[in-house]
Parts: structure tokens; C-alpha cells; sequence
């Protein structure tokens, strides 16, 4: 051969390595993984927080994330007329730890209400105006309602407090075993208006009937608004802007999404996780010291754990009920407002007790115009989420079912909508404790504990909210942080 046949060749089989591992790159795979001193199996709020912990710990992660996004249920849709409206309509009250992660990122938040909210009751609307909780409670009750009222919730604050000790007071304990609704009405006091008050202003929060979770978490609940209540908070322009920026902090090249986890090996010197691309459906094998599962409940149930998980676990994951939320975006003719403005201004949002669940404002962005429309967030929770996730009702269906009620509530209003966009869960996406169970009893305290070298997390083992996925994100590092 001679020597420019040879040069030839060799140029050839260059060409070929070289685009191989273009390809290789282009598909989303990596020669070896990266390394790291844990394994995170999860980007939601959870996952994304426990990274931002590890790394201000000067401790390396890897986020291992099954979908094509970032952030979980903090979502946020933008519209063509540069309005915006959260799909996951998460919000951050002011005891969550996200609030000084946000605060340290530099991340705008905002607040336009107290945890009350404007509802109605027995087709009246009681609009929150106020400057206050109290104030708006005396709008509602008359002086008896409003006195029996508060000396309840002095009394659920009391009990509160007491959820800190550890063991539980058994007289605490036995209210794992009655409904939240079945104890309201047989010990409270309370009139049928403000028992009414209490479900329409708590359900939403659990997204379940009050007749599914037990009293003790009922109690656990109740904190959001008891006394002058905690402020709930959101991002400016949109919560996907907080995911953006915990994102940047971890190092976007950290997070490597459509990796379905499928197996976790636990051994005394590290842990391997097999993933399998979503793309490719290339397997691809990670190890690291320690592995967090930041997954919602109903996915640990997918991954195979080595050695299993302890019975106990199982149990609790297994016994665990789950709400459930729906979203529908809702595009109005500017007109509409008046539905839901008093004297010129907002009354939203209104917990409607109807197949609505909570009706949310939807927002602009600065310095834009939006044009003639509205937008309306409507936060439907329950059994109607449920039906709806289900898909035994089709779009159209859903749609005449929203549009029906709506004209129940404001007659005439079916006349001002132009569009209804729909956004679906997992039917367990919620957590939720039945009856029997409680995020205070030993099976729950057996998934905030390690097994090995594997942590738990998810706001599944603390409460409902985005403050369980914040604080176990700081309970799984302090924990992996001491054994170092």
C-alpha cells in the first residue's frame, strides 16, 4: 500500500472515531458518568435542594432526573400574550426553608394574601378584603361564632406545639384513628358555617376530603392558619424562574435528565444506581458514597433496591394514601373581572366548594401588554381532580363540566371564555395520611430514617406541602453530612 493510500486510510478511520463520538454526545451519552460523593435520584424541589445544600458543603452530586424537565410540580406555563400561570401552582409559606434558599440566590418573591382565603358558603361569597386574618374572621361570624372560633384555635394551637415531642402523648396518638372531619364535628364547637370554613380553607392543602385524613394531621395542617396565619409566597414572574436559579447554583452539567432509575445497590463502602436512558434506552451504571431518592412515593415503588427495602418501609409506602390535584388555565375577555372584583379591586383567590376548587389570578409579565384577555388558574383538588386525571371524561367534557358551574357562580359568564388549557398528575402525585396512619407514626419515621447508604426524601415524609420537600432536603444532608 502506499504511503498516501495509508494516509488516506488513516484520515478515514479518524473521520469515523471522530463521528462516533459526536454522536455518542449527540444522543445524551457519556463515556463514564460523572462523579460524585452522591447520587440524587430526583430534580423536583426536594432533589434540587439537597444538591444546593451538598454543594454549599463543598460535597459534589449528580441529579439523576426521569423526565425531560427540571423542577417537579413547580411548573409554569407561558402564554403568547406574555401572561403566565403556575401548573403546579406550588406555594412557599414563609416558614420554608426554600424562602432563605431563594433569599441567598437573589430571587424576587411576593406576596399578595394571608393563608385565608375569599369562599363561599352556601352559595354567598365571603371575600377576603381585609388587612388581617382577624379581621376578615370577624367579617364572617358574629360575636358568638367568632368567640367559640377563637378559643378553638387556641386550642389546636396548644395540640400543634405538642406534635414537637417525641414520643407523642398517646391521647395525641389515638387521633390518628378518627377523620379530621368526623373530630371537628364531634368535639369542636365550632357552628356548621365555621366547620364549613375550616374544610373549604384545608382541603385544598391535602387535596383530599377531610373525611380521608386523620385528625392528628388535620391538627398538623390547621398551623397554616392558625392565629394570624403564615404568608404563603411565589416567585416573581413565574416559580420556574426559582428552579432556573437553583439550577445555575448546581451546575446544569450536574443534572442529567430522562434517566429512569431502575435499580439502587447499597453496599458498606458506596452505592451503585443503574439508570436507563429515556432516549436511547442505554443503561448506564453510576456509583457514589450515599444515593437520596427525591421521588414522590408512589415511584420508589418502581426502583429495585439491593439489599430490599425493610418491611417496615414497604408498609409505609404501601399504606400511604395520596390527594390529588388537576389544573385547568382559563383565557377570559377582560370584561369578566367584574365576576371577581369588589369596589374595583381582586377578591381572588375563592375556594369555591365546587368542582372549580380554588380559583387563582393568573399574572403579566412587567412592562408587557397582555391585550383584552384574563387569565384564570383554577386549582381542582379531590375527587373531581381525580375523575378528571382519570381521563374518563375527555377535554370537551371537562370543559362544559367547568363552563356549567361557572354560570352557576357568575351567570353568564360561559360568554367571556376563549380557551381552557388542561394539565393533568399522577393520580398519587399528593401526599396524604388516611385514617389509621399519620406523618407522626412509626412507619413514617422509619422513611425519614437511612437504610445503609440510602436516604429518603420528599415531602412525602414530612407533610403536603413544598416545606416537607424543603426540610427533608436539609434533614437527608445534615444526616449524610454527620457521617463524614
Amino acid at each position: 500500500m502506499t504511503n498516501f493510500y495509508r494516509e488516506l486510510s488513516y484520515r478515514f478511520l479518524i473521520f469515523i472515531i471522530l463521528t462516533l463520538s459526536l454522536s455518542l454526545r449527540s444522543a445524551g451519552l457519556r463515556a463514564e458518568p460523572l462523579s460524585a460523593d452522591v447520587l440524587i435520584v430526583g430534580a423536583g424541589l426536594s432533589g434540587l435542594s439537597a444538591a444546593y445544600h451538598l454543594k454549599k458543603a463543598g460535597k459534589t452530586a449528580v441529579i439523576l432526573e426521569m423526565s425531560p424537565h427540571i423542577g417537579g410540580r413547580i411548573r409554569t406555563a407561558s402564554y403568547p400574550d406574555s401572561t403566565h400561570a403556575e401548573v403546579g401552582l406550588e406555594e412557599f409559606w414563609e416558614n420554608n426553608p426554600a424562602v432563605e434558599i431563594f433569599r441567598e440566590l437573589n430571587i424576587p418573591m411576593e406576596t399578595a394574601y394571608s393563608s385565608f382565603s375569599s369562599f363561599y358558603y352556601q352559595g354567598k361569597l365571603y371575600p377576603f378584603t381585609q388587612d388581617s386574618n382577624q379581621a376578615f374572621l370577624a367579617s364572617v361570624f358574629d360575636a358568638n361564632e367568632l368567640k367559640v372560633f377563637r378559643k378553638w384555635d387556641a386550642d389546636m394551637a396548644k395540640l400543634y406545639r405538642q406534635l414537637d415531642k417525641r414520643p407523642l402523648p398517646n391521647d395525641l396518638l389515638a387521633l390518628t384513628d378518627i377523620s379530621f372531619a368526623d373530630w371537628i364535628k364531634n368535639t369542636s364547637g365550632l357552628s356548621p358555617k365555621a366547620q364549613e370554613m375550616v374544610r373549604i380553607e384545608t382541603e385544598p392543602e391535602y387535596a383530599a376530603s377531610w373525611q380521608k385524613i386523620s385528625a392528628l394531621d388535620g391538627i398538623a395542617e390547621w398551623h397554616y392558619f392558625s392565629g394570624n396565619g403564615l404568608a404563603p409566597r411565589h416567585v416573581i414572574d413565574g416559580n420556574q424562574r426559582a428552579v432556573k436559579a437553583l439550577a445555575d447554583f448546581i451546575g446544569n452539567d450536574r443534572i442529567l435528565l430522562n434517566q429512569l432509575v431502575t435499580h439502587i445497590k447499597a453496599g458498606d463502602s458506596g452505592v451503585e444506581v443503574i439508570a436507563t436512558d429515556q432516549g436511547s434506552f442505554q443503561q448506564q451504571v453510576f456509583r457514589a458514597k450515599y444515593v437520596i431518592t427525591a421521588i414522590p412515593l408512589f415511584r420508589l415503588s418502581d426502583i429495585q433496591f439491593t439489599p430490599p427495602l425493610s418491611p417496615e418501609r414497604k408498609q409505609a409506602i404501601q399504606t400511604q394514601s395520596a390527594g390529588a390535584y388537576f389544573t385547568a388555565h382559563v383565557r377570559v375577555d377582560k370584561v369578566a373581572s367584574r365576576f371577581w372584583s369588589l369596589d374595583g379591586a381582586s377578591v381572588l383567590p375563592i375556594m369555591t366548594d365546587s368542582v372549580l376548587g380554588v380559583i387563582y389570578e393568573g399574572a403579566s409579565v412587567p412592562n408587557s401588554d397582555p391585550g383584552n384577555d384574563a387569565l384564570l388558574n383554577l386549582l381542582v383538588s379531590g375527587a373531581d381532580a381525580e375523575r378528571f386525571n382519570s381521563r374518563m371524561s375527555d377535554p370537551d367534557q371537562i370543559q362544559e363540566t367547568l363552563l356549567t358551574t361557572f354560570d352557576k357562580l357568575w351567570p353568564g359568564f360561559r360568554q367571556s371564555v376563549k380557551q381552557m388549557s388542561f394539565y393533568r398528575y399522577h393520580p398519587r402525585a399528593i401526599a396524604s395520611w388516611p385514617v389509621g396512619r399519620s406523618r407522626f407514626d412509626s412507619l413514617s419515621e422509619s422513611l425519614r430514617k437511612p437504610q445503609g447508604r440510602i436516604y429518603f426524601a420528599g415531602d412525602f415524609t414530612e407533610d403536603t406541602h413544598s416545606n416537607g420537600a424543603s426540610l427533608s432536603a436539609l434533614r437527608v444532608v445534615k444526616d449524610i453530612l454527620a457521617q463524614q
